[in-house]
């Protein structure tokens, strides 16, 4: 199994000095036309230009709404992976930069490389979650996820799924199509199910998981396979499929993307491969947001479109609460779309 990490530029690919005597505004001109820069001098210097180069894309793109939001996501991108700095011997060719112990287990065999800026601020950020844990409400242990995995930071959801399996009558052999960091799956072994399949397209999400359920001694509970939605997937045993798919219709960038943003056809996909593989009663679980919806986007739920349009599924119990976050101050767009924001649990019979 390749595990996935970004991509390193292996020479000097001709990047302009970007040292704290540039002037900003001269770098920020020259990003927009495509050239490349090199960081050289001190992490903060570098710090102080990513913060820098932030402001100026929201003026650019103010946010007000969701659409607005992604505009400036997506300039904010381009023109950061312009912005280079230089790895020698797994360290950061910059004063100061924090240790990371992971370029030397990404890249261990290249003595000199260079990375885009914005990754490197990634794998550390992921260093960071890795080392400390994460924990989620009503689950006694940490999750520590892999770099490139997904993880859920909001958990409105998982509550709701908790209590459903509370309720529910005991599984002998589940499902977690997508797991992630696999937070549903130990959930599902939190309730007993003795037998659980995890599975995701992301190799890194499998690995991580992996990793957990050794550091908990309950590697003989679950199995783990790499795969998209059910291929390759032996379904005859199973009675219960949960899966927290992506809530957002948005383009996908990265294998993070995948578990945030769905295309145009990927539940058609879903429904359609899961009443073909799934036997007869299986109780499949979907946890899912109105936030789409509620954001003014131009779709239509892709639940309701599915129970409307086919008589592929039974639906036994819809529960949905209203998200309880707190309104920020820094994001009134946000906060108004949370406000009327729902977090679903559809659970359906095959």
């Amino acid at each position: 199994m390749q595990l996935k990490y970004p991509e390193p530029v292996l020479l000097d690919k001709g990047f302009i000095p970007l040292l704290a005597s540039t002037p900003n505004r001269k770098a920020f001109e020259g990003l927009k036309r495509g050239e490349k820069y090199c960081f050289e001098g001190t992490y903060g210097t570098a710090m102080a230009f990513y913060s820098w180069l932030k402001k100026q894309v929201n003026q650019i793109y103010p946010i007000v709404d969701y659409e607005s939001s992604r505009a400036n996501r997506d300039m904010l991108r381009t023109l950061s992976q312009r912005v280079f700095a230089r790895i020698t011997n797994a360290q950061v060719d910059l004063t100061n930069t924090p240790s990371i112990p992971w370029l030397a287990k990404f890249y261990p065999n290249l003595p000199e490389f260079y990375l885009p800026f914005t990754d490197i601020l990634g794998i550390n950020g992921a260093w960071q979650w890795f080392s400390n844990g994460i924990s989620y409400p009503n689950l006694q242990h940490k999750i520590h996820p892999y770099y490139g995995t997904y993880f859920p930071t909001r958990t409105e959801h998982l509550p709701l799924f908790d209590e459903w399996l509370q309720r529910s009558k005991s599984f002998n052999n589940a499902m977690d199509l997508g797991t992630g960091c696999g937070v549903l799956t130990f959930f599902m072994l939190k309730h007993g199910i003795g037998n659980v399949l995890a599975t995701d397209i992301n190799p890194n999400a499998i690995h991580s998981v992996e990793l957990d359920l050794q550091k908990q001694g309950n590697s003989h509970r679950v199995s783990l396979l790499q795969t998209d939605l059910f291929s390759g997937v032996d379904t005859s045993n199973l009675d219960l499929v949960v899966f927290n798919p992506p809530w957002i219709p948005d383009k996908v960038n990265s294998s993070i993307d995948q578990a945030m943003y769905y295309d145009g056809d990927f539940f058609e996909r879903f429904f359609q491969s899961a009443s073909e593989v799934l036997p007869k009663g299986c109780k499949l679980v979907i946890l899912f947001s109105t936030f789409a919806q509620t954001a003014g986007l131009k779709v239509e739920h892709p639940i309701t479109r599915e129970l409307n349009n086919h008589n592929r599924y039974t639906l036994v119990n819809y529960t949905h609460i209203p998200i309880t976050q707190k309104p920020s101050t820094r994001k009134n767009w946000l906060s108004d779309i949370r406000r009327n924001e729902q977090v679903e649990l559809w659970e359906l019979s095959c």
